[in-house]
């Protein structure tokens, strides 16, 4: 073989594996997210499978000590090990005077001193430990329905800037990786590959004013290696303008918009016959083109989402803040979660994914609702306690039946998961804030999957506030997607890497349902 051959045909094998032909039938190629036929029996069964996620992201990194993991043995202030005292549970309470400090005063000053610094046991974690569900909790504390519903996961990377962490959480891919897309593109390409053709309306959302210039939250309708129809549409609580552009009043009157809809139509056409061998046929190599058209078609029926968005839903929202003094900000969690209850219970275009980045009720000191370096207790009190009480309101009670029952979400049906993109240092920083901290924190599931056998806790975080046993970001994303009955494996999606300690397919989907949904 000559030289000039062999590159060649190196060349044209190297491509064909990077495109994944090299090493599959020629047959039919799966869509997205189809269950290959050797693995059929793993997934979940449809009566368990979620119809359609909500993802809570707490931008900034949720504390986790006064929240979700609580455990009274560790960092004590008379610890036996000098570095561990003051921290977790104690950096901010003193179990010597529990009503003198710094937490007790931001509870007080949220019209919950009563809660004090009171524990509600929940689960041993793979240590032994009791875990206990900490103050800032009061509102899910109250709702039992709930707490008998949710699977706490120990979570854990190495990424402490936002900017890293905040991709990886969001789609399971580093920043800078042609996969990263996020939960939302995975469950649009799906559903959008199964639904009606006809549909104007997407299947997923996400909710979110972008916060700090730099921290990457636009991997929230991150795409990847899916087509550029699988982005899920963004929509900001802070302007209702979305729904006057819907009609795009710069085009004319509706007989004038119907005629440049049709000579972009024309024009696409006319491209299409470009790239059809003797125009016929299917496009060759024009996978772009298809797309152009069909976000050509999207724009042209965009009036008909009023069907789905009624401007009532975007009414603002003003609520008091912490503290007594007669302040008000803006409500976006409020306007946001209403919206998304709305589009998940929609009786005839029901979202399948709503993600919703929480910039909380006030800003806190290091940007988003959560990102609290100077000043933890009040703000993630004052914060958390209302996307707790807004989102809740939205969750249907068992005491709830008939009318009243409307418009509310149903955790048979709608898996809630509040993620981040990290937590908190279990000790101090600048003497009332906590830093970033990946090395152990949480990842919470209600409803979906989660039943009173799934109810507890998988992993463990240790005394000095690490995780040892935990599951990784892309194993979360995994799971989400098998709740939903959608293979993750594929080019587009993830890989049997990415669950630790497996062989293969079957093998990761088995161990992403048994150590994230608690199916095993």
């Amino acid at each position: 073989m000559r030289r000039r051959r062999f590159l060649k045909c190196g060349a044209a094998l190297g491509a064909m594996a990077a495109a994944g032909t090299l090493f599959r039938s020629t047959g039919a190629s799966a869509a997205f997210g189809d269950t290959p036929e050797a693995y059929r029996q793993i997934g979940l069964p449809p009566e368990l499978r979620a119809e359609n996620i909500l993802e809570v992201f707490l931008y900034g990194g949720l504390t986790t000590w006064e929240t979700f993991y609580g455990v009274e043995e560790y960092g004590r202030p008379d610890d036996p090990n000098p570095d561990l005292r003051g921290t977790q549970l104690y950096t901010f309470h003193d179990p010597a005077a529990p009503k003198d400090t710094v937490l007790a005063a931001a509870l007080g000053a949220c019209g919950r001193a009563e809660d004090g610094a009171r524990l509600v046991p929940f689960a041993r974690d793979a240590l032994g430990m009791n875990v206990h569900l900490g103050p800032l909790l009061a509102p899910l504390i109250a709702r039992k329905d709930i707490l008998d519903r949710m699977r706490i996961v120990v979570t854990r990377h190495d990424l402490e800037p936002h900017e890293a962490a905040i991709p990886y959480a969001l789609c399971g891919r580093t920043l800078g990786s042609p996969q990263m897309a996020c939960l939302g593109a995975h469950v649009q390409r799906h559903a959008m590959e199964r639904g009606d053709p006809a549909r104007s309306a997407p299947y997923a959302y996400t909710f979110t004013d972008l916060g700090v210039p730099g921290d990457n939250l636009r991997a929230s309708v991150a795409t990847g290696l899916h087509p550029a129809t699988a982005r899920p549409l963004l929509l900001r609580a802070s302007s209702d303008e979305f729904l006057s552009l819907l009609q795009r009043p710069k085009l004319g009157d509706p007989p004038q918009r119907a005629a440049f809809d049709r000579l972009l139509s024309r024009y696409v056409d006319q491209a299409r016959d470009r790239v059809r061998y003797d125009r016929q046929g299917e496009p060759l190599r024009a996978a772009r083109l298809s797309e152009l058209s069909q976000t050509i078609r999207s724009v042209a029926s965009a009036h008909e989402l009023d069907a789905v968005l009624d401007s009532a839903l975007f009414e603002q929202t003003v609520s008091p803040l912490c503290g007594g003094t007669g302040e008000t900000a803006v409500n976006a969690p409020a306007i946001c979660l209403r919206i998304i209850a709305h589009l998940l219970t929609h009786p005839t275009l029901p979202a399948r994914y709503c993600c919703f980045i929480d910039p909380g009720l006030v800003v806190a000191d290091g940007g988003g609702g959560y990102d609290t370096h100077a000043e933890t207790c009040l703000t993630q009190t004052m914060n958390l306690g209302n996307t707790l009480t807004e989102l809740l309101a939205h969750v249907r009670s068992p005491d709830e039946q008939g009318p009243e029952a409307e418009g509310k979400i149903d955790l048979d049906r709608t898996l809630i998961i509040l993620n981040m993109e990290f937590g908190r240092s279990p000790g101090a920083q600048n003497e009332l804030g906590r830093n970033h901290w990946p090395y152990g924190y949480v990842t919470v599931y209600l409803g979906g999957p989660i039943r009173e056998a799934q109810r507890g806790i998988y992993g463990a975080i240790g005394p000095d506030g690490r995780a040892t046993t935990y599951v990784k970001p892309p194993e979360q994303r995994i799971a989400a997607l098998l709740a939903l009955g959608i293979w993750p494996f594929a080019q587009e999606g993830f890989g049997v890497s990415d669950v630790e300690g497996t062989r293969n397919e079957g093998e990761s989907a088995e161990a992403a349902l048994a150590r994230v949904l608690g199916h095993g």
